[in-house]
């Protein structure tokens, strides 16, 4: 005989019974009917083709049949649950480990971690904070966030957030100009960039700037010091439109110009391509997906 569905349901029905000595009792503790009860119980007994309870005059007994039966499946039942629980544990215990570059997520990711938790309370989340890319090989992490072309071998990239490059500086440095500025006067100022001063040639360029051959532009390698330099009142900075919103909003930044480049990459999110998806990074992949869609900029 064959463990189906059913059959597990009809031994849950007997072990019940035949622990109670009641089909009343039994019916109460799980929640169904004496009829639904009897009626898995005779099932069970024409399946195995054997008699496990004697029906009495207002009472039951056990066959040695019965007794066996109710002994084992008691165990098998037991052992059922606890593999279910350790289920349950290891699912809400085990991390799902996302890699990420440092600056997205102070201004973008970490926010909206609230949200995260308030639609997802089970997820067990661990930021592997880095600007290199992931090891997916050697380093025990689910996916990543980065910024790239998104075209990476063996990798898997779901475009999570695209980038423009526009000027800011503070508003008190805009003030000492009377905010008069045009986009060629830049080419006076101090000017700031993280990964390519071309970047700052292509927005002169979109900017109607012609003939922007020299201009002083230095490079510092990382958001967070780029970010500081500027809120320093040295110059202005080329930096992602899209990660200084709040900055903007609270006024520690200014964004003088609606003139953005595209530099021709983007925030992803990889994972190895040939790697199944566990359920909780398709739970956390869904999720952001859905902030980008409702609140790219939240």
């Amino acid at each position: 005989m064959e463990l189906s569905s059913s059959t597990i349901i009809q031994l849950r029905a007997f072990e019940a019974v035949g622990r109670n000595l009641s089909f009343k009792l039994a019916a109460e503790e799980l929640f169904v009917t004496q009829a639904a009860l009897s009626h898995h119980v005779r099932h069970l007994e024409e399946d195995l083709g054997v008699q496990l309870i004697r029906r009495l005059h207002r009472r039951i007994e056990l066959t040695v049949e019965g007794a066996q039966l109710l002994a084992d499946s008691a165990r098998a039942l037991d052992a059922l649950s606890a593999a279910l629980r350790n289920v349950q544990r290891v699912a809400k215990e085990e991390v799902l480990t996302i890699g990420v570059s440092p600056y997205f997520s102070l201004r973008w990711l970490t926010p909206r971690l609230g949200r995260l938790w308030q639609r997802h309370p089970g997820i067990n989340l661990l930021l592997h904070h880095t600007y290199q890319p992931a090891d997916f090989l050697h380093n025990k992490i689910d996916a990543e966030i980065t910024w790239g072309h998104g075209k990476w071998p063996g990798v898997e990239s779901t475009l999570v957030l695209k980038t423009k490059l526009t000027p800011i500086c503070t508003p008190e440095y805009w003030k000492r100009f009377r905010g008069r500025l045009k986009p060629k006067d830049l080419l006076k100022h101090h000017l700031f960039y993280e990964v390519d001063q071309a970047h700052w040639q292509q927005w002169f360029t979109a900017a109607g700037v012609r003939d922007a051959q020299h201009f002083d532009a230095m490079r510092i390698d990382d958001p967070h010091a780029l970010r500081q330099v500027v809120l320093d009142g040295h110059g202005f900075g080329l930096f992602y439109a899209e990660l200084t919103r709040e900055d903007v909003r609270t006024g520690k930044l200014l964004q003088p110009f609606d003139i953005g480049i595209d530099p021709g990459c983007a925030y992803y999110l990889n994972r190895p391509k040939d790697a199944p998806v566990r359920e909780k990074l398709h739970t956390f992949t869904g999720w952001i997906l859905d902030e980008v869609a409702k609140n790219p900029f939240a």
